[in-house]
């Protein structure tokens, strides 16, 4: 008997052990090989807007890079490319949470891009204080740019800007 004859007699034990294991076993499980995410219900998907600012300075939406899902999902860019996006954003603001680092949430296509900053949240809630609208929704001209790779390889961050006049009568 040839070592080509033991090879092929101990491969054809190996498989017949092989297919009694699977058998006995019944069929493998099926398995997710990508995690499925919670569908949540979106609270932010139809808001209304009490007022619209008009067009002024520009404002830099803060961006602490948990929201850059949302941002890379409302932008639309593909990989490597950058983000030119204008859009309407709606500005919630939360009433226990005035002065601090997350009073007034930037909204666009019902997600949360990020928040304005303490110094740019304060002129917003004293003009609607004014107006008599301390917790109403106002919306504003936006623009997302941004993302994509740089030259050197790297990612870039993305950039929201909201074009508003906190001072207009």
């Amino acid at each position: 008997m040839g070592y080509g004859l033991m090879l092929l007699l101990f491969f054809m034990g190996w498989l017949a052990y092989l297919a009694y294991w699977l058998l006995s076993r019944g069929p493998p499980a099926r398995r997710r090989w990508l995690p499925t995410r919670p569908t949540l219900a979106n609270q932010w998907k139809n808001l209304r807007a009490e007022k619209h600012w008009a067009r002024g300075e520009n404002v830099q939406v803060m961006d602490d890079g948990t929201q850059t899902a949302n941002i890379y999902q409302v932008a639309g860019n593909f990989f490597g490319d950058r983000a030119d996006l204008n859009c309407i954003a709606f500005l919630v603001h939360e009433t226990g949470n005035v002065g601090t680092k997350q009073s007034v949430s930037v909204i666009v296509d019902g997600l949360v891009l990020g928040y304005l900053s303490p110094r740019d949240a304060l002129p917003l809630h004293a003009r609607l204080q004014e107006a008599g609208m301390a917790v109403a929704v106002t919306s504003c001209d936006a623009h997302v740019g941004g993302g994509g790779t740089g030259l050197d390889g790297k990612k870039r961050r993305y950039l929201i800007s909201l074009d508003v006049n906190w001072f207009e009568a």
